[in-house]
């Protein structure tokens, strides 16, 4: 199969733009990830920007007049996205505090035994459920979570008339383990 002229270009173009990547990728991407991690403070979330600073390369090159520039706009775009990533991360946090504050106010005791107590039977329902067969536990914790039996069926991948036959066995090892653990 012969390629027109047309078809050639574009593919020696292509070539170019992949080697071009792949050259700025081996010059940049420590500095780039180092910068990153500096400024996220977490590794994982360092390389999956500086990855998306390379998507980002890849799916929309800037049009530079002088290819030596071409680092400044990956370190543009870096501290740009880590510093969106801290912002977020802040946002979140504000976030979690402020609905943390409204369950605690909502949920507040004047028995802080009796909460300590709840904590602590929570605590031996998740190890009793952790101890038994893993379907079991499913079943438990989907029909405490308010899901119907048919719910249950599609969420398991069984027939509905089976779910209560399930539901009662899985109570019964859930007591057995229970009453056991004491």
């Amino acid at each position: 199969m012969t390629l027109t002229a047309d078809e050639a270009r574009n593919k020696l173009a292509q070539e170019d733009r992949e080697a071009r990547l792949e050259a700025a990728f081996q010059q940049h991407w420590s500095r780039l990830y180092a910068l990153l991690y500096r400024l996220v403070g977490d590794r994982a979330e360092a390389e999956d920007l500086a990855l998306e600073v390379f998507w980002r390369l890849h799916r929309s090159p800037p049009r530079l007049a002088d290819e030596s520039r071409l680092g400044g706009w990956l370190y543009r775009v870096a501290t740009h996205l880590g510093f969106n990533t801290l912002r977020a991360r802040r946002r979140r946090q504000r976030y979690e505090i402020e609905a943390g504050s409204l369950v605690f106010e909502e949920h507040a005791s004047n028995d802080p035994a009796g909460e300590a107590e709840k904590a602590l039977e929570r605590a031996r329902v998740r190890k009793v459920l952790e101890n038994m067969k893993p379907r079991a536990a499913q079943v438990l914790v989907l029909r405490h979570s308010g899901l119907t039996y048919a719910e249950i069926a599609a969420a398991l991948g069984v027939a509905p008339s089976s779910v209560g036959t399930l539901l009662a066995r899985a109570e019964q090892e859930f007591e057995t383990r229970y009453l056991s653990d004491k």
